[in-house]
């Protein structure tokens, strides 16, 4: 596994820029800026998921291992905060006529490309002899549960996106900024009911554990102006600012497993670190850039290929030949999903102009 975190290092050293002294980049959280270490993410989720068809073990497993193990939920940690960040942005630039978007489009489209590879998974399910039943079908199609694929993610953010809707209905009324920071602090009272809310039925800590950095972000956007304000200042304050957070962070992420409270603070404090770290250095890697553009086909899909081969016994005879066959089969598969959805969402919601986040 050694080799392939190796591969993910080079893309990232390649065509990374480091901000001169006294300077700062300022595309860090753009939506083009944040491309490549949304590609990185993906990347390990990849191999985080290929890891689970396969037995690691030996000097050249280890270090990823204890990547890994470091890592845990981080992994979708930037996600999270930057999908909320930019729905915060596209609120204050379009208002009500965004919020009201999340109902007429964003929520049905999401769950309609969610289903479509849910549909794609029961198919598969019944060609490898391991059919699913309808009741099975009808609970992954709301993605309480999956039926080979991933959920929760989707689910969380189907859930943040109602949430969203109510905490900003305001939004209809009144402009002002007041009406702004209520619909906000009603957000994250919604986001923490819906985390303990998971946590009380049962759930596994994976599936609430980061969901709040959904709300984060929004307060980060409410708040950048400020935050740039004072971090991009100087290079004195800036490196004070990231000496503090990087302090904080490895004394949270001890004591991150104490209680979920510990777990969340030290979530945040990784996303701080990642915002920090990109005012100063700007990563422009195609590869990356790519797989930050298909963030949601991969992930999807990913599971699909690796089911499959595994069916067949190619992670048992050769793991990296699991690896290397799964992870391009996933990016054929996904640019076909994305050309298929991108046209079934254009023809749907033709009549209405897209509302980008």
């Amino acid at each position: 596994m050694i080799f392939f975190v190796l591969i993910l290092l080079l893309l990232i050293f390649n065509k990374a820029e480091i901000s001169k002294p006294g300077e700062f980049n300022r595309e860090y959280i753009s939506p083009d800026g944040t491309l490549a270490l949304k590609g990185i993410f993906v990347a390990l989720i990849l191999l985080s998921h290929g890891k689970g068809y396969i037995e690691l073990g030996g000097p050249y497993d280890a270090p990823y291992t204890a990547m890994q193990n470091h890592l845990n939920q981080m992994v979708v940690a930037m996600f999270l905060f930057y999908s909320g960040f930019g729905m915060m942005e596209s609120i204050k630039k379009k208002q009500f006529a965004y919020v009201g978007s999340i109902a007429t489009k964003r929520f049905p489209n999401l769950l309609l490309n969610y289903d479509l590879a849910v549909l794609l998974f029961f198919i598969m399910d019944y060609a490898i002899g391991q059919p699913k039943t309808i009741k099975d079908l009808l609970i992954a199609l709301i993605a309480w549960n999956g039926i080979g694929n991933s959920s929760w993610y989707i689910f969380a953010i189907l859930a943040m996106y109602i949430a969203v809707l109510i905490a900003f209905l305001p939004k209809r009324l009144s402009e002002s900024k007041t009406v702004e920071f209520v619909s906000l602090v009603v957000l994250t009272g919604l986001c923490i009911a819906f985390v303990l809310a998971l946590k009380k039925v049962g759930k596994e800590g994976f599936w609430y554990n980061t969901v709040f950095l959904f709300v984060i972000g929004f307060w980060y956007s409410y708040l950048k102006d400020i935050i740039e304000k004072v971090a991009m200042k100087n290079d004195i304050i800036y490196s004070c600012l990231l000496a503090a957070v990087v302090v904080a962070y490895l004394f949270a992420y001890l004591h991150r497993w104490d209680r979920l409270i510990a777990y969340e603070i030290w979530a945040v404090l990784f996303c701080a670190l990642m915002v920090l770290l990109t005012m100063k250095i700007n990563l422009q890697n195609v590869i990356l850039k790519f797989l930050g553009k298909h963030i949601f086909s991969i992930y999807i899909i990913q599971r699909i290929p690796m089911i499959v081969l595994d069916h067949f016994g190619v992670s048992s005879r050769h793991k990296y030949i699991f690896l290397i066959a799964s992870f391009t089969i996933t990016i054929a598969m996904a640019l076909l999903f994305d050309l298929v959805t991108g046209k079934l969402s254009a023809l749907i919601w033709k009549p209405k102009k897209e509302i980008k986040q």
